[in-house]
């Protein structure tokens, strides 16, 4: 911690840590990978850390798996250390880590960021050499999905306001509508979050009233015109729980008002964000 008289707020009520290898986590005849398939958006899940917008970047640049793996260097997992590399200060940076892992005893999993998987280990061990970048995982709690996409990429990114003065005439022209989808099919990373501040100006983490949390990084996944004037956008919670709660939620009517769309969407209903 950067000062360990005085820890964060997440450590409340959090149990001993344990620092374990991937071998000693994986099950018993599962042998630990970095990769144990192609890399999606469902391999990610949070751990108590607020970096969702570490997350949440990661989450978005897994559905195009040649950057993803450009940030990792070198795959020495079976021998207790990996290399990644992140874009940051106008140059990449190689973080070589050990593979120790900080581990929660009681849901036996990684405490911080981790796979779906529980023999795969790219998630955590690629969060700790982030973690390292910026001194301390603690400094990783709370940040800038923005930020996140530069260091991970080496590109640029751009934030839009969708309250601005003209954002919102674009919105309302379809302009914006028509900018995001070519965003989306030249393979740019998109990404949104709702931002909510308190009554002295902090952002704070709530429940809005159709499920999307506030101040909180999603992923973009798909951007879709389903056809009768009918534009939909698919987001993913790093969380990978926490369901969108408006039309078209899991079980909701307009499913059935939109024959075959699921179908056409390969939607699923169940709860993984």
């Amino acid at each position: 911690y950067n000062d360990p008289e005085n820890k964060p707020s997440y450590t409340v009520d959090m149990p001993p840590v344990e620092w374990r290898r991937p071998h000693e986590i994986a099950p018993e005849g599962q042998p630990a990978v970095m990769f144990r398939d192609n890399m999606s958006p469902g391999d990610i899940r949070q751990g108590i850390l607020g970096d969702c917008w570490f997350l949440g970047s990661l989450l978005v640049q897994s559905t195009n798996p040649e950057l993803l793996n450009n940030l990792l260097y070198y795959d020495g997992i079976k021998y207790g250390f990996a290399v990644f590399q992140f874009f940051k200060d106008g140059r990449w940076q190689y973080q070589m880590v050990d593979t120790r892992i900080p581990y929660h005893p009681q849901t036996k999993t990684p405490l911080y960021g981790r796979c779906e998987a529980v023999n795969e280990f790219w998630v955590p061990l690629m969060e700790k050499a982030f973690a390292k970048l910026h001194k301390t995982y603690e400094n990783l709690h709370g940040g800038a999905m923005s930020e996140a996409m530069v260091d991970l990429t080496g590109g640029v990114s751009q934030k839009f306001y969708l309250k601005a003065p003209e954002v919102v005439e674009a919105i309302e022209s379809g302009q914006f509508w028509k900018d995001l989808k070519k965003y989306h099919q030249q393979g740019y990373l998109l990404g949104c979050a709702s931002t909510v501040k308190d009554e002295n100006g902090n952002p704070e983490e709530t429940m809005g009233p159709q499920g999307i949390l506030s101040n909180h990084a999603y992923g973009i996944q798909q951007i879709v015109e389903a056809g009768n004037d009918l534009l939909m956008l698919r987001v993913r919670n790093p969380w990978a729980q926490g369901e969108w709660t408006g039309k078209f939620c899991d079980d909701d009517e307009a499913w059935d008002e939109h024959k075959g769309l699921k179908d056409k969407l390969n939607y699923q209903f169940k709860n993984d964000g």
